[in-house]
């Protein structure tokens, strides 16, 4: 007979000293959320809409647009509705999962920060040679390139954390 327990939830602490800062969660919280998301759509919609916007400086700028939408959406929602709730206890698998993807977004928002470093200096010191350099296929490959090996990565990651 074996002696082990399965722990299937966690429990959510709550704020230091018995803090009431329901209202933080009610207002603040969802409101920047939303201002954040607006700015990331806009940023998007902007760099999509605008012809003279396609190169890519603001490629890579929409992709991290996106990224930080999607960054943003995994914990502040969960986090705002279980202080609603009152709810004190996340599942286990939930947990894997926002811990998952919160290295996974990490990993390539430093990853595409450092393209776009890259592609800076390749635009002054190799002006001559940018387009050349930078074709669109070259962009899509790096961009895949770091989803891909993060993936991995995120999952190594959370594998060992779990």
């Amino acid at each position: 007979m074996n002696n082990s327990i399965t722990v299937t939830e966690l429990l959510l602490l709550g704020s230091p000293d018995g803090w009431n800062i329901g209202f933080l969660y009610f207002t603040v919280f969802p409101l920047t959320y939303l201002g954040t998301l607006l700015g990331h759509l806009l940023i998007i919609t902007i760099t999509s809409a605008d012809q003279n916007l396609h190169i890519p400086m603001y490629f890579f700028l929409r992709n991290l647009s996106l990224l930080d939408m999607c960054f943003i959406s995994i914990t502040v929602p969960s986090a705002c509705v279980s202080s609603l709730t009152g709810e004190r206890a996340i599942s286990v698998a939930d947990c894997t999962t926002q811990v998952f993807f919160v290295i996974f977004c990490a990993y390539v928002e430093m990853l595409f920060l450092s393209i776009m470093s890259w592609d800076r200096y390749v635009a002054i010191c190799q002006s001559l040679q940018y387009h050349i350099i930078m074709n669109p296929q070259f962009l899509v490959h790096m961009i895949s390139a770091s989803l891909l090996s993060h993936l991995v990565y995120a999952g190594v990651h959370t594998g060992n954390a779990f």
